[in-house]
């Protein structure tokens, strides 16, 4: 078990850094009933994270990923194939980066905009596509669940593992609601929020790159004599 965490907790990073979850939080936050509302996409995004990990680990083990503590060739292909994918996005996005006109602002994105009015069921329903739909989150998650794949673990195990992955991997969820337990908490949110939303391109792609590399390196040890 030990030996799994170890595998997966670079992959936590996916899910620490990625900065739309935390402006969410953000933007939830400073609206009116803003607590409420961002422990209903706080306890979404745990809940969500880790029964999507969870089923992955266990899809895994069931496919034969797990068992003799190896790497099977076609899991190894799988990492590769993802590792170029990702290498492909960041290059992609960085040459539009690149094309755009400097100093011109960045666009917030109109759900985020739309978030102070949205219902509980609604916020739920976002921290999920947060978590299933964007690249970052999920290819964190697919990582982790690659890595907790390949030792064998019994379900309580896999469950309590990919829960500690989880808390750890939503610090950066958590934090701004702490914020608001401090003087002044609001001003600092205020100040966070528009430097995620300033440097959210540069995250996300330096994010892509990073685990683009690590998958295509794991893919390659696993194929490679």
């Amino acid at each position: 078990m030990g030996k799994a965490f170890a595998d997966m907790l670079p992959y936590t990073l996916g899910l620490i850094v990625s900065p739309f979850p935390v402006i969410a939080v953000i933007a939830l936050l400073v609206s009116t009933g803003g607590r409420a509302k961002a422990a209903v996409f706080e306890v979404a995004w745990l809940v969500v994270s880790w029964l999507v990990l969870l089923a992955l680990t266990a899809l895994l083990g069931a496919v034969g990923a797990a068992g003799d503590g190896g790497r099977p060739a076609w899991l190894s292909a799988v990492a590769l194939v993802i590792g170029l994918i990702l290498l492909a996005v960041a290059v992609a996005g960085a040459r539009r980066a690149a094309r755009r006109t400097a100093g011109q602002a960045p666009r917030v994105p109109r759900w985020i905009a739309a978030m102070d009015a949205m219902t509980l069921p609604k916020i739920a329903g976002v921290a999920t596509a947060l978590i299933v739909a964007n690249p970052i989150n999920l290819t964190a998650l697919i990582g982790g669940a690659i890595a907790a794949g390949r030792v064998p673990l019994s379900l309580v195990q896999q469950a309590v593992l990919a829960a500690i992955f989880v808390v750890l991997g939503s610090v950066g969820v958590l934090a701004p609601y702490a914020l608001t337990m401090r003087e002044g908490g609001d001003e600092r949110l205020a100040r966070l929020r528009a430097w995620l939303i300033l440097h959210n391109g540069a995250l996300s792609l330096l994010l892509i790159a990073v685990f683009g590399l690590l998958f295509l390196a794991k893919g390659l040890h696993g194929l490679l004599p």
